[in-house]
């Protein structure tokens, strides 16, 4: 189909009329108008020339040789090639059925002859102008469907990949659109995109799912606990990401969660992450227990030295930063080693369990800790605690440990297992806490060398009761 306009002149017009002098006359004018103009006397010829040149306009005699004018009309709208041309009849014949038949054929306008030049140009004019119009509107209308169709596939590509993003996710991937009261608050969501591993995960199918309310008269499955954080991301544009625990009853599983908001509503990708999350789990475990067992002495159950050492310098440092007291206490059970030769080592160990346990008996305050610091030497490290406070403890641990009444013979102070302990408290500066043990170690050392089953302070010995 012919598209385009002849950019040379006003237009192309092929005239079929029988009579020479007419087809000059017209020919000629419409010549010197700007018109490319085409003559033929027959009905025959205009046929053959209207398919080949594809004219803007025809001029139609209705009364010609071989073919009328009307047949010719017929055959040119009949065609869907030049069924776009208008045709113009231009007639000796002026009754009222003839111009009827004409346009039944498919005619724009009806000229009769004689006729005045000045009214066919005009007709002629006017009747291109309108055309080149209809033709000009109907290029525009072609192109917008043509990139409506463009926009539609494209569309249909994004929706078939988006679907085939969706459907071969392994997370669960869903969107919901918010349901408000009528004061405007959110009470519930509605299910608006599922894919097949959310579906699945809630057991439903996502046919069931689209259009239902999250929580409303169902079990939110694993988002219950969840609907504050999606009210979060709704209405504080906030993204929530986070490790979620679901116990439907039914099962128990970890998933991660991420939601941000989307319109009046949010999307939202979860996975099941339980086997991950239960090797943290039993790796965190096995941490901790590995730590324990660095920590812990296993004969006494209570602190070694290893952790004696880097509490100690974890405490004189923030002693050191607050400006608070920090005490030792040095422990020493007395005779022990007679105790050992004459009730064996299983019992020495045992009275050394016992010991320990009732030293951590004595301490009430958790960052207050006892530790083994040595064979049968103990030591508690007391953090924010001054001189009378360390003499305190200490003396109730004394106290502590007669009370138990563990049998000794051997002992030349007492029946029963006795402590000797050396007390040194300081407010930590830039030296090492080394000197504060070794005060403490001064201490127990002057409680030996008085008598044993006492408290020392710094070399000053503390009453006996």
């Amino acid at each position: 189909m012919k598209t385009e306009y002849d950019k040379t002149g006003k237009g192309k017009i092929i005239m079929v009329d029988d009579l020479p002098e007419n087809l000059r006359t017209l020919s000629h004018l419409l010549k010197n108008q700007g018109y490319q103009v085409i003559c033929v006397s027959n009905g025959e010829m205009a046929l053959e020339m209207i398919q080949t040149e594809l004219p803007d306009l025809v001029v139609l005699d209705i009364m010609l040789p071989v073919i009328d004018g009307y047949k010719v009309c017929q055959i040119v709208k009949a065609n869907p090639n030049t069924s776009h041309i208008p045709v113009i009849f231009l007639s000796g014949l002026d009754s009222e059925c003839d111009k009827l038949q004409a346009f039944k054929a498919g005619a724009i306008d009806y000229i009769t002859k004689p006729f005045f030049i000045e009214e066919v140009i005009v007709r002629i004019e006017t009747q291109l102008a309108c055309f080149q119009k209809q033709r000009k509107l109907e290029k525009i209308i072609e192109e917008q469907v043509r990139e409506r169709l463009l926009a539609e596939e494209k569309l249909n590509q994004s929706r078939a990949l988006l679907s085939s993003v969706l459907n071969s996710s392994a997370d669960g991937v869903a969107a919901f659109e918010s349901i408000r009261d009528s004061q405007g608050q959110i009470v519930d969501f509605r299910w608006l995109v599922v894919n097949p591993v959310a579906a699945m995960t809630v057991g439903k199918t996502s046919s069931s799912l689209l259009d239902r309310a999250l929580y409303e008269n169902q079990p939110g499955y694993i988002f219950d606990g969840l609907f504050d954080l999606f009210l979060q991301v709704v209405e504080n544009c906030i993204v929530v990401e986070k490790e979620h625990f679901c116990d439907s009853g039914q099962f128990q599983a970890w998933f991660h969660v991420v939601a941000v908001k989307l319109g009046d509503g949010f999307a939202m990708t979860f996975r099941d992450i339980t086997e991950r999350k239960q090797m943290e789990l039993a790796l965190r475990k096995a941490n901790q227990e590995l730590k324990h067992q660095a920590n812990v002495d296993s004969l006494t159950q209570i602190g070694n030295r290893r952790y004696f050492d880097e509490y100690l310098a974890q405490e004189w440092a923030r002693c050191a930063r607050e400006h608070q007291y920090l005490a030792i206490i040095l422990c020493d059970v007395d005779y022990f080693k007679a105790y050992n030769d004459t009730y064996g080592h299983q019992a020495g160990d045992e009275c050394l369990t016992r010991v320990a346990q009732g030293i951590k008996q004595v301490i009430k305050r958790p960052a207050d800790l006892v530790f083994r610091y040595g064979g049968e030497e103990f030591a508690l490290i007391l953090p924010n605690t001054a001189e009378k406070g360390a003499l305190a403890i200490a003396e109730s641990v004394r106290q502590q440990i007669k009370l138990l009444k563990i049998p000794h013979d051997t002992s030349t102070v007492s029946n029963y297992v006795t402590l000797s302990l050396g007390v040194a408290c300081i407010i930590p500066d830039s030296s090492h806490p080394t000197s504060l043990i070794v005060n403490a170690d001064r201490a127990l050392y002057k409680a030996k060398s008085l008598g044993r089953d006492r408290v020392v302070y710094a070399g000053v010995e503390l009453p006996l009761s």
